[in-house]
């Protein structure tokens, strides 16, 4: 009863999230969240699988496991297209040759294993699950049975490919994705994938134990308490990746907008000396009014007091005083801090980041830490 219970846990997780994920992306029409919709789903016929192979229900398992074969090779790459649709443009969804490669790849080999179960005579099928699926051998196939276990074999060599690809694909893409914010907010603390980066990690280290699950085969958590342990691993790994995909937001496309007419800016724009002039005007702006100290400042709220684009701003900050307008905000934040504290020592710190436009302490600290004058 207790096994059960721990069986049936990561399916339950992942059929919620399915339902809360597509009604999500019902309402907003996030293609993200779509992404991540699709893989819960996945995730939940996967448990499916694991569900129906330790409650021995084997007259489907040959039906279950083609689907569990499908549905392991498709989680990671799923995964990936989700982080893509959050920080690329375009997304690895647009682009035919990676979505055939990500996702043909698992179903080409869903459909090895199923042609070569409807190939095999009832008593192959029944020596193959005692043998292999459950003994974890291959002593005594041969035939097509044989070939079956070599195939699954296959199957869980892709696996361990597709983990190490994934998770140095999507750690990759969300350093990008974060660096580029810089480029255009002043604060950028709750725009960060950090979230999702810390589950990524997470995902790593129990991909680890996904490989070697894999490597040593689910009959070894056959009729074992250890089984407990994935069960409540992946069920906690399985709520964050989904509950952080419900709050998390993309500004991949105004990032992408900005970049793409910055590039053009600088090369059809006027000489330097226009630039000159206009971060002149940023700078007398800044020391007259203290933009800087307000909270959630944005670039477009600036370039509407300039008169001036956005794509110019930008232009002329980095080749004038080559930095970006995040380093530039919190470089005089930390500036006004810092004289803060200097003429009021015993004001608090959470104080001194708040008056000194800082929504967060933690974006404080570690801009005092790192920003010199």
């Amino acid at each position: 009863m207790i096994q059960s219970l721990f069986i049936v846990m990561p399916l339950m997780v992942c059929a919620v999230f399915t339902v809360e994920l597509t009604l999500s992306w019902l309402r907003h029409r996030d293609s993200a969240q779509g992404w991540l919709a699709v893989w819960a789903l996945v995730a939940t016929l996967l448990y499916g699988g694991h569900y129906v192979f330790f409650h021995h229900v084997h007259h489907v398992l040959p039906l279950s496991d083609t689907v569990y074969v499908a549905c392991n090779l498709l989680v990671y790459p799923l995964y990936l297209i989700y982080i893509s649709e959050l920080t690329d443009l375009p997304a690895l969804s647009t682009r035919m040759p990676w979505l055939v490669a990500l996702l043909g790849l698992p179903v080409v080999m869903a459909l090895t294993v199923w042609a070569l179960y409807a190939g095999m005579s009832t008593a192959e099928v029944d020596r193959f699950l005692a043998v292999y699926l459950y003994g974890g051998s291959r002593t005594g196939l041969s035939g097509l049975a044989l070939a079956q276990a070599l195939a699954h074999d296959v199957a869980h060599g892709m696996f361990a490919l597709q983990v190490l690809f994934v998770m140095s694909s999507g750690i990759r893409k969300i350093r990008r994705y974060n660096q580029r914010l810089k480029y255009l907010f002043a604060d950028t603390d709750d725009k960060h994938l950090g979230g999702i980066t810390v589950v990524l990690w997470l995902l790593v280290v129990t991909s680890l134990f996904s490989v070697l699950a894999n490597t040593i085969g689910r009959q070894s958590f056959e009729g074992s308490q250890l089984v407990a342990l994935p069960a409540v691993l992946f069920s906690v790994l399985l709520f964050a990746i989904c509950w952080m995909g419900l709050q998390a937001r993309s500004y991949v496309l105004e990032m992408q907008q900005t970049e793409t007419a910055a590039s053009k800016a600088v090369e059809t724009t006027g000489c330097s000396q226009d630039y000159k002039a206009l971060t002149e005007q940023f700078e007398q702006l800044m020391n007259v009014e203290q933009l800087y100290l307000l909270h959630d400042l944005r670039l477009d709220m600036v370039v509407q007091r300039l008169g001036t684009n956005r794509t110019y701003l930008l232009a002329a900050l980095k080749q004038e005083m080559g930095m970006t307008f995040n380093e530039y905000v919190n470089r005089r934040r930390i500036r006004y801090a810092r004289k803060l504290m200097e003429s009021n020592p015993d004001m608090l710190k959470s104080d001194v980041a708040s008056q000194s436009g800082y929504n967060s302490q933690s974006a404080f600290y570690r801009n005092l830490k790192t920003l010199s004058e």
